[in-house]
């Protein structure tokens, strides 16, 4: 498929072609085709011929990897050592760990961008009345999601006055602690930036979002130890600066994680928006691999099955 093709029916001169009730539609994808634009073109302007670089990468290292992973963490890490250390991002004053802390950022939103890239740059919109379900959704953590994930990484995108906001959801495998995880990366700030895109980790364990927040925390805590050589015995108890950050984690990120559990569940009626204004329908949801050419991403509209 030609996406720059695909692109022309979501034109703002092809707006009047859609019925008024989806109207609403073209102006979404135009919004949230230009954020992520906005960002695969600040990520290779400071990290030239990055994204190249990583996909040799999950080459190389496929035959380890799950399919469900794009390519871990410390993988993206190593590449940027290799090849960028003098182009991450640098703070006036930081020095040692704070460098660290940063480069370990930029490889964390370079996974999420890089992940949404080589799953084929696919776009889901959720419909309003499942929205509103899941943010009731309680606290159940899906250890399962590695089983049924559609995509290495999915942008999942909302309309949102004067454009469009999105979260880039996608899985992560911890080769040297042999564990899943859910990452989360909310792009909702005013403009596309990408040191504006935070990267937020959970654990796939625990049977509820607080508690796999909690093992992240002390995760977190125990990979700073290692780094600095000290030795932290963390306060777990209820009310616990621990407690605390779990519970702030896990109230930012349940939506997230329902909807994730949702998209790869059976549950969702999911169709290419472009049919929506007669175009051809893509393909059948999940999308397999193609070799399409251009760079614009596909708009999927999910409801509830009737």
């Amino acid at each position: 498929m030609d996406r720059d093709t695909y692109a022309k029916s979501f034109a703002k001169r092809r707006d009047g072609e859609w019925a008024e009730m989806f109207q609403w539609v073209p102006r979404m994808y135009r919004a949230a085709a230009s954020r992520l634009e906005k960002l695969e073109r600040q990520a290779e302007r400071q990290f030239p011929g990055v994204f190249g670089r990583l996909d040799q990468a999950r080459a190389a290292a496929s035959d380890t990897l799950p399919a469900w992973c794009w390519l871990p963490v410390a993988h993206v890490q190593q590449v940027l050592a290799d090849h960028y250390p003098h182009r991450t991002t640098r703070a006036p004053g930081a020095t040692g760990m704070g460098l660290a802390v940063m480069a370990a950022g930029d490889a964390a939103r370079l996974q999420a961008i890089g992940a949404w890239r080589a799953a084929g740059r696919h776009m889901v919109n959720i419909h309003d009345t499942t929205v509103l379900e899941l943010r009731k959704a309680g606290d159940r953590m899906p250890a399962d999601l590695p089983q049924r994930w559609p995509l290495q990484s999915l942008y999942v995108v909302s309309e949102a006055p004067g454009g469009a906001l999105g979260a880039f959801l996608y899985l992560e495998w911890n080769e040297r602690e042999r564990r899943a995880e859910l990452r989360i990366a909310p792009d909702v700030a005013p403009t596309a930036a990408l040191d504006r895109l935070p990267v937020q980790p959970l654990h796939l364990e625990g049977g509820t979002v607080t508690e796999a927040a909690r093992r992240t925390v002390l995760s977190v805590q125990a990979g700073l130890d290692t780094a600095l050589g000290t030795e932290t015995l963390p306060d777990i108890s209820p009310g616990s600066a621990v407690d605390e950050t779990a519970q702030v984690i896990a109230t930012k990120n349940a939506f997230w994680v329902a909807a994730a559990d949702w998209l790869a569940s059976d549950r969702p009626r999911t169709f290419d928006a472009a049919y929506l204004a007669g175009a051809e329908q893509v393909a059948d949801w999940p999308p397999a691999k193609a070799q399409d050419t251009g760079r614009a991403p596909v708009l999927w509209l999910a409801g509830p099955a009737r």
